[in-house]
């Protein structure tokens, strides 16, 4: 059972310094009036003037709270004889209800300067009569009330034990204003000392080192005096270092050793390296000749030469690996990562300076994939395999191209691609073909139906194995996702796939002449943009190109994306572009859902091939061709070829002529399509489902800032709920709270934010436990 003092100070600890105080002085005004007449006034003597600094915040609460000193009527603040008229009403000031007592503060006045009558000074003495017409507000022991009682005092404070040097009581007198209304400062304290207050006036403390070692005396001159003088104090006492720019480079090494409370420092820099920039070069000056081994070793990832020592090692150690049998190649690969694979977890990763550390992930992860064979037995066994784990290969080949930026790594990396990824693709489409040769089923026996779904998005080139990178992107969000591969209409070329995968498939001629690849509608119009567009409106369908454009009640067709364009204009750099592209098709996405789409449909017209360095040519005599593109051609009536020859999708009595394997009719060519490969010809069609409506109405119901302390208050959600403040809503990079995380406890939370983004406009946002977004507010931060 719990003892009357654990309830007591379980009590204390859900209350304020500001509501003891309130409490107290309430307590003060009380009397027994059977025995004893209303105290005239309650007296408030403050020798130290401990309490003089939160005046303002108790005048909030206690209209009738007046201060003695100056005439400043505006503060309630005046000489003897200005109080004495409003203790009696005599003024428009006093604004409090006749039944309250008026209490006046007497800063610099102790309870024995009050008794020395004799010795008054003239301008006090009008007030001493107070003290036998009123009451003194004093402590039980009848000494006056210091912060440090109210933090002590069990019954009518917070029961706290406190240390008692000099350093703690002079850091409760300057961290009262900011803690005064504070309800979960103390909470679970077993100790008060200087430390703690300290860190509550400079509770950005490890950031503000971090921003002192980058700028030095620009921040210093930034502080206010009082804050100035505790950031030494605590750099002193918690840090073991004097901030002198003189000792910068110890200190830098300090940061890099990580040593005692500095590892704290170094984790701070670790979540948010690129606001501190300078950190980089000061810790490259401080690092240690020798690092030193055993127990006494320092770490090896805070120094960026290390770092780039090893991008250099690994760098070389690919180059070696390019010039191997494949086999010996892909054993190298897995040493090499398990060696490397830890850099990942850098701070220089985060920082970009470890691009062949991640390209070296995917380059192991598509050899490993390269070892196991196709299932080549049908097509269908074909595109079971690569559904289910060919696509890898690709997406592992793509992924590492789109980390490295030198010129130097990206040929470091495209001679591993070409030793091992060019002989798999080749492969693996001559097997295709061959299947495709023997039976063309899957391209011959396409029949066009009616579209089903009331919103569908046209997606340019998205290619099988991107469709299931956003798959799992969609996931994260809860988005119901189903994936499903289908044969595109070929060739593999915009004119001829993208009609078919259109509502208006029906519409289009099975007859068609081939003009360019392109055919013509039932009515025989030629079928560019304006006709397609048009036969869109006759299935039912609006064509629209904005998100304000989007009706929940109407059928509507939508088109994104420049993947094309840019993989022909661009080549392999192209892919760079996809990971915006996967932004722009979310953004679709989330805005259909909210303006009440219930289902998209996503499809697309082909995919594609890309290969660092060019596919291999075919000569193909452009004499020989009616039409000839990159990877498949018209050949002209009469002409022979050895090509493989397949029925056009819009009139089957047409024979396209199509390059053998991966091969392109010209040469130095990166991304292509038109071609018989899975990669060209297997395309997503993805159906999306939104969430839901929550059950839980979960809202953000008041944003309170003081200074850069952020106070949310939310409702109806359980704890576990996570806030966050951004400074773009939906990009958790542009977050600029402070360590540690963000979790919701009994609907509020208190954030503290970078001074560096005081006045900045920014969005307080609620999300659940996998980080969707519930709701959101702007703000503006300190406001």
């Amino acid at each position: 059972m719990y003892s009357v003092k654990k309830q007591n100070k379980q009590k204390n600890e859900k209350m304020t310094i500001y509501d003891k105080v309130l409490k107290a002085l309430h307590q003060a005004e009380n009397h027994n009036s059977q025995i004893m007449v209303k105290p005239e006034v309650i007296l408030w003597p403050d020798p130290e003037k401990q309490w003089a600094e939160v005046m303002a915040i108790l005048q909030e609460a206690l209209p009738q709270l007046l201060i003695y000193g100056d005439y400043e009527p505006a503060k309630k603040q005046g000489p003897a004889i200005w109080l004495k008229c409003m203790v009696t009403k005599n003024l428009p000031e006093a604004d409090w209800d006749s039944n309250v007592t008026p209490i006046i503060y007497l800063p610099g006045v102790s309870k024995q300067d009050l008794r020395n009558v004799e010795n008054a000074v003239f301008n006090f003495q009008p007030l001493l009569e107070y003290q036998y017409t009123g009451t003194t507000f004093l402590q039980e022991n009848g000494r006056e009330w210091t912060v440090l009682a109210f933090l002590e005092n069990l019954e009518q404070g917070l029961g706290l034990k406190v240390v008692k040097d000099a350093a703690t009581k002079d850091a409760l007198v300057k961290t009262l204003p900011s803690i005064i209304q504070s309800t979960d400062v103390f909470y679970g304290k077993s100790m008060v000392d200087a430390n703690f207050l300290n860190s509550q006036i400079f509770p950005d403390l490890i950031p503000g080192i971090l921003k002192w070692m980058c700028r030095g005396g620009r921040y210093l001159n930034s502080l206010t005096p009082g804050k100035k003088e505790v950031f030494f104090n605590l750099c002193r006492s918690e840090y073991d270092f004097e901030p002198d720019e003189k000792n910068i480079k110890a200190i830098a090494e300090k940061l890099g050793s990580k040593k005692n409370n500095w590892k704290y420092v170094w984790q701070m820099y670790e979540t948010a390296p690129s606001k501190y920039p300078e950190i980089e070069e000061l810790l490259r000056l401080a690092k240690p000749t020798d690092l030193g081994t055993g127990i006494f070793a320092l770490p090896e990832e805070t120094w960026p030469q290390v770092n780039e020592q090893k991008e250099d090692e690994l760098r070389n150690g690919l180059t070696k690996a390019a010039k191997l049998a494949a086999p010996e190649a892909i054993e190298k690969l897995q040493k090499l990562e398990a060696e490397h694979a830890k850099r990942r977890t850098w701070v220089w990763a985060e920082l970009g300076k470890s691009p062949l550390a991640f390209a070296l992930q995917h380059l192991a992860n598509m050899a490993q994939e390269i070892n196991i064979a196709p299932d080549t037995y049908s097509v269908q066994s074909l595109k079971d395999w690569y559904t289910g784990k060919g696509f890898k290969v690709d997406q592992s080949m793509r992924r590492a191209l789109a980390v490295v930026k030198s010129e130097k790594d990206k040929n470091t990396i495209k001679a591993i691609i070409k030793l091992l990824y060019q002989p798999w693709l080749e492969n693996l489409a001559l097997k295709m073909q061959k299947l495709v040769e023997t039976n063309a089923a899957i391209f011959t026996s396409q029949q066009a139906t009616d579209e089903s779904e009331s919103f569908v998005l046209f997606v340019d080139a998205f290619r099988f194995e991107l469709a299931e990178e956003f798959k799992q992107r969609l996931t994260k969000h809860k988005y119901k996702v189903e994936l499903n591969a289908a044969w595109c209409a070929i060739p593999s070329l915009t004119p001829t796939a993208k009609p078919a995968t259109s509502p208006l498939a029906t519409s289009v001629s099975t007859e068609s002449e081939i003009t360019d690849f392109r055919p013509k509608l039932k009515t025989g119009k030629d079928l560019l943009t304006p006709a397609f567009r048009e036969e869109l409106a006759n299935k039912g369908f609006e064509a629209i190109s904005s998100l304000s454009a989007i009706n929940p009640i109407k059928k509507q067709w939508m088109e994104i994306g420049d993947t094309d364009t840019k993989g022909h204009e661009e080549q392999v750099e192209m892919v760079k572009r996809l990971d915006e592209i996967q932004e722009q098709v979310l953004e679709i996405i989330e805005a259909a859902f909210d303006k009440g789409i219930e289902r998209i449909k996503i499809v697309t017209d082909h995919g594609w091939l890309l290969l660092p360095g060019g596919l291999p040519k075919e000569q193909l005599n452009a004499g020989l061709t009616e039409t000839r593109w990159g990877r498949c051609a018209l050949i002209k009536e009469g002409a022979s070829s050895e090509l493989l020859h397949l029925p056009w999708r819009w009139n089957p009595s047409i024979y396209i002529a199509y390059a053998p394997g991966i091969h392109f009719f010209k040469a130095n060519v990166e991304y292509a399509h038109g071609g018989i490969s899975l990669q060209e010809c297997l395309v997503p069609v993805m159906l999306i489902e939104s969430p839901g409506v929550k059950k839980i109405k979960a809202t953000i119901d008041e944003i309170k800032w003081v200074n850069l302390k952020c106070r949310v208050q939310t409702s109806e959600i359980p704890d576990g709920y996570l806030v966050d403040i951004r400074t773009r809503y939906n990009d958790e990079k542009s977050s600029i709270v402070l360590p540690p995380k963000r979790v919701v406890t009994n609907n509020t939370i208190a954030l503290f934010v970078d001074d560096d983004a005081e006045a900045q406009a920014a969005t307080v946002v609620l999300m659940d436990e996998n980080g969707v977004i519930l709701d959101k507010k702007a703000t503006t931060v300190g406001d």
